[in-house]
């Protein structure tokens, strides 16, 4: 009844045959005086509702009649619960109401579509400038590392290093804010596998160590005993909030060290502090230097440097591990940052050997090249150089489209924005024309600055094989090109009739044959869904073997997962249909050491 006053009813409760209690505020428009005086048509209602209240064993209501009183119109109700009420209610106050309601909601609405439109143009405005920065930082940093490769001195070797470190810097800065844009959006899903503590840690004070030693700083890190060191969870999200916070450390202390330690809450969570003897923050400012754009005070950033979003997307990662951040600072005597997490623990997680640089597999491959940067054109003939590759390049997708009609290619790289014909159209065009000839689908990477999840799926979608993100690193181009070109994938990982040892490690075999199982059960549904066009269901099983395959031991489910998910958004059948056979295959022949 509170709800019905607060709503503009008058709300009065039965006292007694005839005496009525008022509940809550009376509304403006009832008259002072008795309740049949004010109301004189309650003569010919309230007889009714009395039977009502008399016989009603349950809840029941009754309405009466509308009626005209000084200009207004009245109705009755009379509700029978366990307690007695009579609502009046004005319908002229009850349709302005409405009215302001509708108002409200409009309101809502097109606050609600501007907030969309804003965030739309926030998201556009992203993917535009990480897509300008990113072109040209794809051919500084490639220019850097291909000239790493080449015989250097001393000083010249120290110039790239230079080029290189100031290129890694400006893309963090671009790292930065699309992640943060990410969280801000609730788009960052985490990883949950296992690895190696020690070896994250190790990684990220290895990292963080080049520019501490570079001034002159100690850099120390310490994990206590009782810490478990295999764990499950997301390693990547890990080292860069311990990326952040020592690279933040070491930014603002000119002398002295730095220090990590990891060690053991009393609830169980993993607490790690990092600690600096450098300018240290004001107590004013220790509360709000996790928040966007932030540092201890303007001049800060004239002087050091940076956007102040580190410490911004580190403080949601670790919200999103289900831990917490705060500092602890003495100005001028140095700052410590902490920070707890939670991970599901591991067993028996063994280290991982270092990969060699990776080399080209396929030889003397016919590549169709199409970017309308010449520096980026002349960066990807860099990376092949000395394997003997064919490389037909071209400006434009119009051009690239032509010359894949005429020529028969083991490989298209496709840059996707370019004049005359972008590069989603160029791909579109090139499926048609082979589906048109029924010929087997030729392996087309993307090669974009686009950086947004959304990009990934527009390349997939417009039946690319592979999408990359520039600026691309050498070794990135070559391992795409190892899995895809020349059957690699199926040739590489799944032989035919001999079978497939995997070693496992003892806490994970337990769980491994019913993994296993679902997987053998996937193929039918696969196929299933293949034979019925259901290609939503196969990308989605494809998705979820990309993202479970490897932390169970088996990578080559993890690689078919992911041609599964690729060729489902392409909408390439036939290459789902080989993929599915992949998997059948290497679900058939693999066995558990």
């Amino acid at each position: 009844m509170n709800l019905l006053a607060a709503l503009g009813y008058a709300v009065f409760e039965r006292v007694s045959e005839g005496e009525f209690q008022l509940s809550g505020t009376a509304p403006d428009w009832v008259p002072a005086g008795c309740l049949t005086e004010a109301f004189p048509f309650l003569e010919v209602f309230l007889p009714d509702a009395e039977e009502l209240w008399a016989g009603a064993s349950g809840h029941a209501t009754l309405y009466s009649d509308l009626w005209a009183q000084d200009n207004l119109h009245f109705c009755a109700i009379a509700i029978a619960a366990e307690q007695k009420f009579l609502v009046i209610e004005c319908a002229e106050r009850r349709f302005l109401q409405a009215q302001s309601f509708l108002q409200y909601a409009h309101e809502a609405a097109l606050a609600r579509d501007q907030v969309a439109k804003l965030t739309e143009a926030k998201t556009e405005f992203l993917a535009r400038m990480s897509h300008e920065i990113r072109t040209p930082m794809n051919a500084l940093l490639g220019m850097a590392e291909l000239l790493s490769e080449t015989p250097l001195n001393d000083e010249q070797r120290e110039y790239v290093q230079v080029f290189r470190r100031a290129g890694d810097n400006l893309l963090n800065v671009i790292n930065d804010i699309l992640d943060f844009s990410k969280v801000e959006a609730g788009q960052i899903e985490l990883e949950n596998i296992a690895f190696h503590l020690p070896e994250v840690l190790a990684e990220a004070v290895e990292i963080a160590g080049v520019r501490a030693h570079a001034k002159g700083l100690t850099l120390t890190s310490w994990i206590e005993p009782n810490v478990p060191t295999c764990l499950i969870g997301d390693p990547g999200r890990l080292r860069q909030i311990l990326l952040n916070l020592l690279g933040n450390s070491t930014k603002f202390t000119e002398r002295g060290g730095l220090g990590v330690q990891v060690k053991l809450d009393p609830d169980g969570a993993l607490h790690v502090s990092i600690s600096d003897t450098g300018i240290g923050i004001p107590p004013e400012r220790l509360s709000t230097i996790f928040e966007s754009f932030s540092q201890a005070d303007a001049s800060t950033t004239r002087k050091y440097g940076g956007t102040g979003l580190g410490l911004a997307i580190s403080k949601r990662f670790v919200e999103l591990m289900g831990g917490r951040i705060w500092a602890e600072s003495v100005p001028g005597e140095g700052a410590t940052m902490h920070f707890t997490v939670r991970f599901l623990v591991g067993e028996g997680l063994e280290k991982p050997a270092k990969k060699a640089a990776p080399s080209l597999h396929a030889r003397a491959l016919r590549i169709l090249l199409a970017d309308d940067s010449e520096e980026n054109r002349f960066l990807i003939r860099g990376y092949l150089k000395g394997a003997g590759c064919n490389i037909d390049e071209v400006g434009n997708g119009a051009l690239a489209v032509e010359r894949f009609r005429q020529y028969p290619y083991d490989l298209v790289l496709m840059d996707t924005e370019m004049p005359v014909l972008d590069g989603y159209s160029a791909v579109r065009q090139m499926r048609a024309f082979e589906r048109g000839r029924a010929s087997t689908p030729t392996p087309i990477f993307a090669l974009t600055a686009h950086a947004l999840p959304e990009a990934r799926d527009r390349s997939f979608e417009a039946g690319c094989t592979e999408h990359l993100t520039k600026p691309i690193q050498k070794a990135t181009l070559i391992e795409a090109i190892n899995k895809w070109v020349s059957g690699a994938l199926a040739e590489d990982h799944i032989p035919a009739g001999d079978p497939i040892n995997v070693s496992v490690e003892p806490w994970l075999r337990p769980v491994v044959g019913g993994y296993l199982e679902k997987r053998r059960s996937d193929v039918g549904k696969l196929r299933g869904a293949l034979d019925s066009g259901d290609f939503a269901t196969i990308r989605t099983l494809g998705h979820q073997m990309m993202g479970t395959g490897g932390g169970y031991g088996f990578d080559p489910i993890t690689e078919i997962g992911s041609a599964i998910e690729a060729a489902a958004l392409a909408g390439d059948a036939a290459r789902m249909r080989a993929c599915i056979d992949d998997l059948d295959r290497y679900l058939r022949y693999v066995q558990v050491d």
